[in-house]
């Protein structure tokens, strides 16, 4: 394992307390520079204002561990609160407030902390194992890939530390610096990183780091670096892995520059497989999917009430396919470059789902057409979640007042085949509003909706996971 070199050494880290568990790891979506995810969506139509100050995320067991919550047992009620994980940092704590990173084996859903990486049984809540980062989170791989995740903390102020892990045990396989000499780390410092964060994304055995004026490529084997290029400072990068590794970068500040977007091969970063560029007027790109290749496109600066498009790109050429435009029935999250995704938006092979004001809306990603609309609660919005065996999971978020809901909807006509209402009582409902609300965006995994802190943690009255049976 290789030790840094610039300044003095860091400080070690902590031990692992670890038990094995079996599985592969599986893609995980990670998000950056978060506002709010969900509070800008139609939640905020009907929420009370100051309501969240009189109560705080309550857990049904010992603060910071997998806590077992109503409904427990082989077969839980669908619909009830199974398990419940309370943060293990407090974010007022050395000023860390970063929580972003959350991976899934078969098993196991593994979480990043300010300062802690903790993996839970995805069905029980038991936690597996748990270690210590030796400095403050900066930024956390959007994917896995064969078990394996990679983080990147501060070392003497700079986001220049990578660790990677193995999802299935907890055990570190190696720790680099992303950079040795201390001058080209300076710009790893995060007051100097403006909106091109340091991105981290992993594809076909290696990990991909880019930021404001470089990028990488490791081996995720024993993290030898493999290439890497320098280049002006860009005003934004964004990243994403897993079937295919994609790249963006806005390095022209001049309002008629140009948006570079590359499908690169982590062996050969100097020769993309291709290259598109876009006028910078064509507004702000995020990789929505890497397969099948789908970027949302703003036309502007971005937020809740941007008017994105989704733009579908032949994965061989880059050339634009087809194009889904905007609709006022939309309403999606933190949806822009900078986070890595947009909550509210899935796609599977042929279809991309998109959650609304009251409904969940389906369109053919061959001719960019909607293929049907699901009509839910009208003040409230309802997310796609999930896709399996030809349903689609649409979630209807909770209110402190109202308990959130699963449609089980038919991807082939948007009918809901089963409804499942989630637990009325008033802490469960709660719980699961204030889960709603916070940086992150629902999972259906294993039968569990696990909803999650993954963003940024500014609240110390914030739960970090809650986990309802969702059985398909």
């Amino acid at each position: 394992m290789h030790t840094p070199q610039y300044g003095q050494t860091p400080p070690r880290l902590s031990q692992f307390t670890a038990s094995a568990t079996g599985g592969a790891g599986t893609p995980g979506r990670r998000r950056t520079w978060l506002k709010p995810a969900l509070a800008g969506l139609a939640l905020a139509v009907v929420l009370a204002a100051g309501g969240w100050a009189v109560w705080s995320f309550t857990g049904s067991g010992p603060a910071g561990g997998g806590s077992q919550g109503g409904g427990t047992g082989r077969n839980p009620t669908a619909g009830s609160v199974v398990w419940t994980a309370e943060s293990r940092t407090r974010p007022d704590e050395k000023s860390m407030h970063a929580a972003l990173g959350t991976w899934f084996t078969d098993s196991l859903v593994v979480k990043a902390e300010p300062d802690m990486v903790t993996a839970y049984d995805i069905r029980t809540g038991e936690k597996k194992w748990s270690f210590l980062l030796a400095g403050s989170l900066c930024a956390a791989s959007r994917e896995s890939d064969g078990g394996v995740a990679v983080v990147s903390v501060e070392y003497e102020g700079i986001c220049t530390r990578l660790v990677a892990f193995d999802l299935r045990d907890g055990k570190r396989k190696w720790e680099e610096l992303l950079v040795d000499d201390k001058d080209e780390a300076e710009a790893l410092k995060p007051g100097k990183w403006l909106k091109a964060a340091l991105e981290l994304a992993v594809h076909d055995g290696h990990l991909y780091a880019t930021w404001g004026a470089g990028e990488q490529t490791r081996r995720l084997s024993d993290g030898k670096r493999v290439g890497s290029l320098k280049r002006k400072a860009c005003e934004m990068v964004d990243s994403a892995g897993g079937a295919r590794l994609i790249a963006i970068t806005y390095c022209d500040f001049k309002s008629d520059g140009e948006i570079t977007i590359r499908s690169l091969d982590p062996k050969n970063l100097d020769k993309p497989k291709w290259t598109t560029k876009l006028p910078r007027r064509d507004g702000f790109l995020s990789i929505i999917s890497t397969n099948p290749l789908v970027l949302a496109q703003a036309p502007g600066k971005a937020g809740p009430d941007a008017k994105y498009d989704f733009v579908v790109l032949d994965p061989d050429s880059g050339k634009e396919k087809t194009r889904v435009p905007y609709n006022s029935f939309w309403q999606l999250g933190t949806c822009f470059l900078a986070d890595s995704g947009c909550t509210g938006a899935l796609t599977d092979k042929d279809s991309l789902y998109i959650s609304g004001k009251g409904v969940t809306m389906a369109y053919d990603l061959a001719t960019g057409k909607e293929r049907w609309t699901y009509k839910a609660d009208p003040n409230r919005y309802t997310t796609p979640v999930a896709v399996h065996g030809g349903r689609v999971a649409a979630y209807t978020v909770a209110t402190p007042e109202r308990r959130g809901r699963i449609a089980y909807l038919d991807t082939a006509t948007g009918k809901a085949v089963r409804t499942v209402e989630h637990s009325d009582t008033d802490k469960d409902r709660k719980n699961e509003a204030m889960m709603s609300r916070i940086d992150g965006f629902p999972r259906l995994v294993d039968d569990r909706l696990l909803l999650v802190n993954d963003g940024q943690f500014a609240d110390e009255k914030a739960g970090m996971i809650l986990a309802i049976s969702a059985p398909w």
